[in-house]
């Protein structure tokens, strides 16, 4: 065992252990991310035996004490097997990729393009609402849920519906609290034909009211100059209310280096939610603060396909 053996395996190990112990999901955010490690290790795998099985009559150790002889032929042979191991694992890699989006989304994912064409062209970030609605629907912890119109979430306080979970929630004593559904159709007619009665069946509804409830967030937000940083504060808005994210960015701008421009280690910080826990040892602060955490990490799987 060599140094770097020891240096690497302890070294990624004390560094799972802190991700674990520090988890806000109780581990299920630290497996994502060794899920997310496993493809490119695998694609790595798939290639080696691929540069074995077409080069099996090379010996590479010997090539390469060659190449350290200052052989020119045996360095470029090295060189040639170098080039075709990283042809096969973009191969590979590109591949496993692929084999990652859930199986619902290639269904959806048309409309949902086509609803940004229509309602929201210059969209900073266009996998952001594929992310978006990958973690609404519960992806990939709730794969029955995962990209699906019927997605609920219902307890006898709240109900959330559908791919992008618009809600609606009642006070303790039986009176409504809001109903994000009834003010998307006030502010949008494009929304008009939506209601209770059908949106578990119309998928392209939905994702329409994602895509204008963004940006609806995101144009009220236009003090923000950075788009990037200005849909990263659309999305607080979408989780916990664009009322909580202008409160939120006004504390941060009367605190010395705090930039209310700015959403990581910014305003990110200043969070004015209940910290009471919510859902198991979750407060609503701890589960607007990882949605845009998560909602982006989610986006990166679309990249490229909406």
């Amino acid at each position: 065992m060599r140094f770097r053996h020891w240096f690497m395996g302890l070294g990624s190990f004390a560094i799972l252990a802190t991700l674990f112990f520090t988890d806000p999901d109780k581990g299920l955010m630290t497996g994502m991310l060794v899920m997310s490690l496993a493809v490119p290790v695998l694609a790595v795998a798939f290639a080696h035996l691929a540069r074995k099985g077409l080069f099996d009559y090379l010996d590479l150790q010997r090539v390469s004490r060659r190449a350290q002889d200052s052989s020119v032929g045996a360095g470029l042979v090295f060189l040639g097997v170098c080039m075709v191991l990283s042809a096969l694992l973009g191969l590979f890699g590109r591949s496993a990729n692929a084999a990652e989006l859930p199986p619902r989304a290639e269904q959806y994912l048309p409309i949902l393009s086509a609803e940004i064409d229509a309602r929201w062209p210059n969209v900073p970030q266009r996998s952001y609402l594929a992310g978006l609605v990958h973690h609404e629907s519960g992806c990939p912890a709730l794969k029955s849920k995962c990209w699906n119109p019927k997605s609920q979430l219902k307890t006898h306080r709240e109900e959330g519906a559908g791919l992008g979970q618009l809600t609606r929630a009642w006070r303790q004593d039986g009176s409504l609290r809001f109903d994000a559904l009834v003010e998307m159709r006030a502010q949008h007619p494009a929304l008009r034909d939506l209601d209770w009665s059908n949106v578990y069946h119309r998928p392209d509804l939905q994702l329409r009211a994602v895509v204008l409830k963004v940006r609806g967030d995101f144009s009220a937000l236009a003090a923000v100059t950075d788009r990037q940083e200005r849909l990263r504060f659309a999305d607080a808005a979408y989780n916990g209310g664009l009322g909580g994210v202008h409160k939120e960015r006004r504390a941060c701008g009367l605190q010395p280096g705090c930039d209310p421009q700015r959403w990581h280690g910014h305003v990110e910080r200043i969070c004015l939610k209940s910290r009471a826990p919510l859902y198991g040892n979750r407060s609503a602060c701890d589960i607007n603060r990882h949605h845009v955490v998560v909602v982006f990490k989610d986006a990166k799987l679309y990249e490229g396909r909406v």
